[in-house]
């Protein structure tokens, strides 16, 4: 019975992980379709980073618990480096 009740509660942290992973995602993909909506300056790599980021998002089935919390924990502060980085490039070319 107690291994019945661990294996639920395995389950239950992984669906908690999973969903607040994708919610993760699914703000960083709006924020990079806001963003190819609002400023067409770097549309093509805006639009590749959108893409990978997507296909990270199909891929979070396959995850661990600790790999869907690091995930989710990154993929905010990656897509913020990664439009700095644009701003950047803009600011000095």
């Amino acid at each position: 019975m107690h291994m019945r009740s661990q294996q639920g509660r395995i389950t239950s942290d992984l669906l908690t992980e999973f969903e607040a992973t994708q919610d993760a995602y699914a703000d960083v993909i709006v924020k990079l379709n806001l963003i190819l909506i609002d400023n067409k300056t770097h549309e093509q790599v805006v639009r590749a980073k959108l893409f990978e980021v997507m296909d990270e998002r199909n891929k979070l089935d396959d995850c661990s618990i600790s790999e869907l919390h690091m995930m989710r924990k990154t993929i905010k502060e990656q897509v913020n480096t990664f439009l700095a980085g644009l701003n950047e490039q803009y600011v000095t070319a």
